[in-house]
């Protein structure tokens, strides 16, 4: 098991959340492309801005009480 998955720091907290983030980003996206006029294609940069905010927020936090390898 990585040993970040151990950690209970602010960073490491922040990156479990990428997954979940871009599987509900992709789901909406994919929903909005659904009801409205544009398409999956015309809204698929804001996949790269969620990783964006993710990873800004990430280089935010706090590393204090890190558990390193």
């Amino acid at each position: 098991m990585s040993s970040w998955r151990n950690c209970n720091c602010q960073q490491c907290r922040i990156r479990g959340l990428m997954g979940p983030a871009l599987l509900i980003t992709i789901g909406v996206l994919f929903l909005i492309g659904e009801y409205s006029a544009y398409s999956f294609g015309q809204l698929a940069p804001i996949i790269l801005i969620v990783i964006g905010v993710i990873l800004v927020a990430k280089a935010l936090a706090s590393s204090e009480g890190h558990v390193g390898p």
